[in-house]
């Protein structure tokens, strides 16, 4: 028996992060992306990227509560991914084409309400992802209580923490260590190259 879960639940999963509905998620939603980059010029390892990319607009829309669904959760994340790849075709053309403009052009932003995001700010958001989430635990909570605008005060006492003190201490050398591992990613380097 196959299991179908209603659009709610898939993002209740997708927000506690449960693997059960991401791996749903992928199977349930990869194809259509992959139908529509490859439709399009692009291969499978090109609609990996722009699904992963959705998925980083779709879990940013949800941790900071500005998901309004209109549609189909399907629907929705489909017309994300198929901006997410004309973004990608329309830059590359630029890129072979009019060379003379695009460093000017590749900071634009998309301009439609409810997918407001750009080829920038998916590449600075993939390398922080990948370098906070390979931060230790403590760090990690520790960031995102921090994130939450939680005082040094309530940090200390959720995460039994001695005193304030150690807490501002702590949010240091994690933010720290964060810093580095991203400055030191061949990614950033590249990145810093086209600015």
């Amino acid at each position: 028996m196959i299991l179908k879960f209603s659009d709610e639940a898939i993002l209740q999963g997708l927000r506690d992060r449960e693997s059960s509905f991401i791996s749903y998620f992928y199977k349930e939603f990869f194809p259509q992306v992959r139908w529509i980059v490859e439709r399009n010029s692009g291969n499978e390892a090109d609609a990996e990227d722009v699904f992963q990319d959705g998925m980083l607009v779709l879990y940013h829309r949800l941790s900071y509560g500005d998901l309004r669904l209109n549609c189909a959760l399907k629907t929705y994340f489909y017309a994300v991914c198929q901006k997410i790849w004309y973004k990608r075709l329309e830059r590359k053309h630029r890129l072979l084409y009019q060379s003379d403009t695009f460093a000017e052009d590749i900071l634009a932003s998309y301009s439609t309400q409810e997918t407001d995001f750009s080829e920038e700010e998916l590449a600075k958001t993939r390398l922080f992802m990948k370098h906070f989430f390979s931060l230790p635990e403590d760090c990690q909570r520790l960031l995102r209580l921090f994130c939450e605008k939680k005082t040094f005060r309530e940090i200390a006492q959720i995460m039994n923490f001695k005193d304030e003190g150690y807490v501002k201490t702590r949010k240091y050398l994690c933010k720290n260590m964060l810093r580095k591992r991203i400055m030191k990613d061949p990614e950033y380097k590249q990145y810093i190259a086209y600015e």
